[in-house]
């Protein structure tokens, strides 16, 4: 997949139509499909408690008040957990220590979608499986940083809060449903990190609390259409 792939699956991603097969004849139904979300997305004005804003400085404004007052704020917290008492034994889990692989890494890209929503770097799953002889060592050098050194993790400690609305007519900003779109590497690290733990995940949970891990969840749900 040259350049221009991954630009026709940039804009197919853009436009949610990932179900059509990404080629040169649909790129024209991509565009129009994009323009369309685009208006349809598009915030025209914002209700606040004193007033309505249309210009696009006056709508930042009132976005900004908004999440300002809900996000980074630090809760004290009441109480812990005291593990001895709940029959907890530790694990040893030092292997999860060791150092990522490049075959880990790229077994890892190549496992996800590709055409997911890109963060603040602009880059998908997509580039980085095309591009992947060209930018493997800068990948594996950058995920060696985070693990040997815990450095570098301000530099992604950003995102891009897209606001979408859950309805035709929405004025106010409780009226849009915020998604965080957070940078490429990321997503990775925390993809690898999953998958390093997933096998363990059978010694850590209980049976009975395994609601959330897919595989257990599959068992289950076989075993109660058995019986």
């Amino acid at each position: 997949m040259g350049l221009a792939a991954i630009e026709k699956s940039r804009i197919r991603q853009k436009s949610r139509l990932t179900n059509i097969k990404c080629g040169d004849a649909n790129t024209k139904l991509f565009h129009v499909r994009s323009s369309s979300r685009a208006r349809k997305n598009y915030v025209q004005c914002l209700q606040s408690d004193k007033w309505i804003a249309l210009t696009h400085k006056d709508k930042e404004e009132v976005i900004g008040d908004y999440f300002r007052n809900h996000l980074g704020t630090v809760v004290p917290r009441p109480a812990t957990l005291l593990w001895s008492a709940l029959g907890y034994s530790p694990r040893d889990l030092s292997e999860l220590e060791a150092p990522f692989t490049e075959d880990e890494i790229k077994e890892t890209i190549h496992s996800t979608p590709g055409d997911k929503a890109p963060g603040p770097d602009g880059f998908t799953r997509a580039f980085f499986k095309s591009c992947w002889e060209i930018v493997k060592s800068d990948v594996v050098a950058v995920i060696a940083l985070f693990v040997m050194n815990s450095q570098g993790f301000d530099l992604l400690n950003s995102a891009n809060i897209i606001l979408l609305p859950k309805k035709p007519d929405a004025r106010r900003v409780t009226d849009y449903k915020p998604i965080s779109l957070i940078h490429s590497i990321a997503k990775l690290f925390s993809k690898i990190l999953a998958n390093r733990l997933a096998p363990l995940l059978d010694s850590l949970v209980s049976k009975w609390q395994s609601a959330f891990i897919k595989k257990a969840y599959m068992i289950i749900s076989s075993t109660s259409r058995t019986l």
